[in-house]
């Protein structure tokens, strides 16, 4: 029997011992915030007026910094790191959800709240906000996506001004248009901006400013720019076939673009033959690799329009494998292959009735690629064709 007792006695003290010595895991699920949610704003992804607010006056409260919204908050993150909202007054806060969060004995109430690109956000209190715009700096109040793949340029009118490529704040100058005319974009949507209770539109864009740069975007003044493609192409390193609006800027381009030297001299070799957009674009497009689709596949386009094209494969292949010649060894590659298959000198100079389908791409520093990295690209076609008429 004592030994039954003593035994109950050491089982009694271990259960005490370890109630004693293990009370943290509770004590610390007491100490975190606990998060209700009161109401969830359905239509803050559109950052309209309705769900945007700024700091009050003279605040001292933070965005406490909580990247994914949650439920319950541990107690040493809730507080490690904010925004202070008085060194954002620039910074709308759009509200996703309002919730009153319980801390021990306490509660209070705040808005989950996030900036226009999503790159801060958190809890803040609710009486630390006043709806509306913020009226400092520039904001975007509305936004109206254009879902077309359309071109836009600067107007004529405006390319002798300074028209600014701006980031979404309007603090920072990504490009000054001025510098590059013959630059073609896209645009995604147009938004308003309120500056000082002005409102004015601007249009985002996209595009590369000299042909063969990454990828440049940003807000310009919707006043400075029109729709559809470009026909100057003053400073452009690389045009696509694309972007050509006829034969005119497309012969101006052949015969002044700093990158076309190679081409140029191509020409020289028919001179009765002149070269002629449309049959660029199919030795482009069905004859030459470098237009070629994701796959490594041609994708020809129609050849309605023209007869009688005459390619050269073989001086393609030529000038593929010795692309990193001089244009001199290059040009006189081509004269010795084209006397091979019997286009001589007088040959060519007696064409009657050809056009020239042209395309080249003589190791030039372009995005390559998905990744956009700069690399040297080339693309060497040229073909003969008449034009059916």
């Amino acid at each position: 029997m004592k030994k039954i007792v003593k035994l109950v006695g050491v089982m009694l003290a271990f259960v005490v011992f370890a109630v004693v010595a293990s009370p943290q895991p509770a004590q610390a699920a007491h100490d975190n915030y606990r998060v209700k949610t009161l109401k969830t704003y359905q239509n803050y992804s559109n950052y309209t007026e309705d769900v945007a607010f700024h700091a009050k006056a003279k605040t001292k409260a933070s965005v406490w910094n909580n990247q994914e919204f949650d439920n319950n908050i541990k107690a040493n993150a809730f507080y490690k790191k904010g925004y202070k909202l008085a060194n954002h007054k620039t910074t709308t806060w759009f509200v996703e959800k309002k919730v009153r969060i319980y801390h021990k004995l306490k509660s209070a109430t705040y808005y989950y709240v996030a900036n226009r690109l999503g790159n801060m956000q958190g809890y803040v209190r609710t009486n630390a906000l006043t709806p509306g715009f913020s009226p400092y700096g520039y904001q975007i109040i509305s936004t109206k996506w254009y879902n077309k793949y359309d071109y836009f340029h600067v107007k004529d009118s405006y390319k002798a001004k300074n028209v600014y490529v701006w980031n979404y704040t309007h603090t920072k100058k990504r490009a000054n248009l001025k510098d590059y005319p013959g630059a073609v974009f896209q645009k995604t949507h147009t938004v308003v901006m309120r500056h000082n209770g002005k409102d004015t539109k601007y249009v985002y864009l996209s595009g590369t400013l000299n042909g063969t740069t990454k990828s440049t975007r940003g807000y310009i003044a919707e006043s400075a720019i029109t729709g559809g493609l470009n026909p100057d192409h003053t400073g452009m390193n690389y045009v696509n076939m694309r972007y050509f609006v006829n034969n005119t800027d497309f012969n101006q381009y052949l015969q002044t673009g700093k990158n076309q030297k190679l081409a140029r001299e191509i020409i020289k070799l028919f001179p009765n033959s002149q070269p002629d957009l449309g049959l660029s674009k199919i030795a482009a497009y069905n004859y030459d690799s470098f237009d070629n689709d994701i796959d490594g596949d041609p994708s020809p386009i129609s050849t309605t329009g023209y007869t009688d094209i005459k390619t050269f494969p073989a001086i393609q292949k030529w000038l593929y494998t010795n692309h990193n010649a001089s244009n001199a060894t290059k040009i006189a590659g081509v004269k010795k292959l084209l006397n091979a298959e019997g286009y001589t000198d007088s040959k060519r100079a007696s064409l009657s009735g050809y056009k020239l389908g042209i395309h080249i791409i003589n190791n030039i520093v372009m995005p390559s690629g998905e990744s956009g990295d700069l690399a040297s690209r080339y693309g060497y076609v040229f073909i003969l064709g008449r034009v059916d008429n």
